[in-house]
C-alpha cells in the first residue's frame, strides 16, 4: 500500500511537469503571434509611407516639374539625372544604405504612424545631360503605336526614372521599395515592388 503512493505522488509530479511544459510553450506561442501581429501591421504602414512618397516623385517630377529639366541633379529634391555608383545586390543606392549617408539637404517626409520616408530618385541615364538612345533607357511616350507623319510624327521616347524608398518605423524596422517612373502618357506610374532583404 505504501509503495502504490509514492508512485501516485510521482505519477502526480510528472503530470503537473508536464501541464506546465505546456502552459509555457502556449505562452511563447501567444507571445510570438502577437509578435507576428505586430511585425504585419508595421509592414502595412511603411507600405503606405512607400505609396506616398511615389505620389510625391510623381508631382515633383511630372506635374510641379520642380527638378527642372531632367538633365542635372537636383539634391533637394532627392533627384539624381544619372544612376548613381556604389548599390548595393538589391539595386538600394548608397545615399540610402545608411541613415548617415544621406544628404543632409535632401527630403525627408513623414510617413505617418511613426514612419520616416527617405528617397532617391535616378534618371536611368549613364551620365547627366540629355537623354539619348546611347546614354539613357528610354520608353515609349505612349501606349500604342501610332503612324507617324511628317505633320505629326510619333512621340519621342522617354527617359526611365527608378526611385528608391527607404521607410524607418518604429522599433528599428526598415523597409525598402522600388517603383518604376516615366513622363508617359496615361502611365507614369509604371511598376514597384518591395525589396526583400
Amino acid at each position: 500500500m505504501m509503495n502504490q503512493r509514492g508512485i501516485v505522488v510521482l505519477i502526480a509530479l510528472v503530470a503537473m511537469l508536464a501541464l506546465a511544459y505546456a502552459g509555457m510553450a502556449l505562452m511563447r506561442s501567444v507571445d510570438a503571434a502577437t509578435a507576428i501581429t505586430g511585425n504585419v501591421g508595421l509592414a502595412q504602414n511603411a507600405t503606405l509611407g512607400a505609396d506616398a512618397a511615389i505620389e510625391h516623385a510623381v508631382s515633383a517630377l511630372f506635374e510641379r516639374r520642380a527638378v527642372g529639366d531632367f538633365a542635372s541633379d537636383n539634391v533637394s529634391e532627392s533627384y539624381y539625372a544619372s544612376r548613381q555608383p556604389l548599390e548595393d545586390r538589391r539595386g538600394v543606392p548608397y545615399t540610402l544604405q545608411q541613415l548617415a549617408n544621406y544628404p543632409s539637404d535632401a527630403r525627408v517626409a513623414d510617413g505617418g504612424e511613426g514612419n520616416t520616408v527617405r528617397y532617391v530618385v535616378e534618371r536611368m541615364c549613364t551620365a547627366a545631360g540629355a537623354a539619348t538612345p546611347d546614354t539613357c533607357i528610354l520608353t515609349p511616350a505612349i501606349d500604342a503605336a501610332t503612324a507617324g507623319t511628317i505633320a505629326s510624327p510619333e512621340p519621342a521616347p522617354v527617359p526611365l526614372f527608378r526611385q528608391t524608398i527607404r521607410v524607418d518605423g518604429p522599433a528599428g524596422a526598415a523597409m525598402f521599395a522600388q517603383a518604376w517612373l516615366a513622363d508617359a502618357t496615361g502611365r507614369r506610374r509604371l511598376s514597384w515592388r518591395i525589396l526583400a532583404e
